[in-house]
């Protein structure tokens, strides 16, 4: 997925400077790339205002044929050109889970920002970031590690800490962390996955660390059965896993005061990032902290999403994401309802996750099939084998049919 960009920096520099930035891709991590978010809140970020000053752009901005007062007269130098091109390279390929393809022209994009705008260039940092996610979708956690933090330092340097950007970073950096700190532990309920984030990897160079294309991004959806995160996870003890966890945490929490200040309590990208804190607090053996969370994440999603279907002029990609990231976070608070032992209320959770992933995706998408299979799982947990086969047949034709409608497509 890819990271996202809010609207406007929350500092800006003298009148005379000019900085260029992609898009990014929003890489929120709340348990499973639910389907494309896209709502307009991680929107492109816009270029710097030149004021009054009469000095030319000293850098191109990729979307500053869009929003620029030179729009229809600028022509990009050669360099910045090719970056823009490879970025469109990364997310095709990437979408199209060619993630070989995707490594080549993220590694050659990072090269040409950071030799064309330095290191001190958000332009720069997301294509950074952008190698990282792709990483992470090879498997390669430890290189997408140190590439998270670079970009991290990046981002920090050149627009602030205080930044939609580097807070879809920094979410990157932490649910990597997490998934990491995961797999070095004994195997919990269907721990694997990654981009089980509740939401997808930050892309930074169109849309958003924020989720820019659909199941990469995750390292793989494997079969965990958090639809935030990953999968379910083991309680997070000490030495090297718990001090990652403890990072992702700190990381996390830092994100969300970003975004509260910047786009207050109840916006989406704070219930997202909620979700995905409540993630790590369980992995850490908190329960009860990680059910408050979940519990304030879903109420402020189902408000969301209820809002957006009474606006007329909203679109139903809005609604569907919403619909996806509320999914996500019900599916989540079902697990740990069911860790808690109390299954009616987590089969309640699991059923009404599954009917609007059904509805906000598709059946057959990775999402949908998780919460299926967490379905089953409950059910085998309650001695209920006839309906936990009733189940994973219809997991199996889901499937089947998603696979046919993919190689007719």
């Amino acid at each position: 997925r890819f990271s996202r960009l809010s609207r406007g920096f929350a500092l800006r520099p003298p009148p005379s400077t000019v900085a260029a930035h992609s898009t990014v891709m929003a890489a929120a991590d709340l348990g499973g790339a639910v389907g494309r978010r896209r709502w307009r809140s991680a929107a492109p970020l816009r270029c710097w205002s030149r004021g009054k000053s009469a000095e030319p752009y000293s850098r191109y901005d990729p979307l500053h044929a869009k929003h620029g007062p030179a729009a229809e007269t600028y022509v990009p130098p050669a360099t910045e050109a090719r970056i823009r091109s490879l970025q469109q390279q990364i997310g095709k390929a990437h979408a199209a889970g060619k993630y070989d393809e995707a490594r080549l022209a993220a590694a050659e994009c990072r090269e040409l920002a950071l030799s064309h705008f330095g290191p001190d260039h958000p332009v720069s940092a997301s294509a950074v970031n952008n190698l990282a996610l792709v990483h992470r979708s090879l498997g390669e956690r430890a290189r997408a590690t140190a590439l998270y933090r670079e970009a991290l330092v990046l981002y920090r340097r050149s627009v602030g800490a205080e930044h939609q950007s580097t807070a879809t970073v920094a979410s990157n950096l932490a649910l990597l962390l997490r998934d990491s700190s995961v797999a070095t532990q004994p195997a919990a309920e269907g721990a694997t996955g990654e981009d089980g984030e509740l939401g997808g990897r930050g892309w930074t160079g169109e849309s958003s660390a924020d989720g820019a294309t659909r199941g990469g991004g995750g390292g793989g959806r494997g079969g965990g059965e958090d639809g935030v995160a990953g999968g379910g996870l083991a309680n997070g003890g000490g030495g090297a896993a718990g001090d990652a966890l403890q990072e992702a945490r700190s990381l996390l929490e830092g994100a969300i005061s970003t975004r509260r200040r910047l786009m207050g309590e109840t916006h989406p990208e704070v219930s997202l990032g909620m979700a995905q804190l409540a993630t790590v607090l369980r992995a850490q053996g908190d329960l009860g902290a990680a059910s408050d969370l979940l519990e304030r994440a879903t109420e402020q999603l189902d408000a969301s999403r209820f809002a957006a279907e009474a606006q007329a002029g909203e679109g139903a990609k809005v609604t569907a994401r919403l619909g996806a990231l509320l999914a996500g976070a019900l599916n989540s608070l079902g697990l740990l309802r069911k860790q808690q032992g109390r299954f009616a209320e987590a089969q309640s959770l699991y059923t009404r996750a599954s009917s609007l992933y059904d509805t906000c995706t598709s059946t057959s998408s990775p999402d949908a099939v998780v919460c299926r299979h967490n379905l089953a799982e409950l059910a085998l947990a309650a001695g209920d084998e006839t309906r936990a086969r009733a189940i994973q047949l219809d997991i199996v034709r889901r499937v089947e049919a998603g696979t046919e409608r993919s190689a007719a497509g």
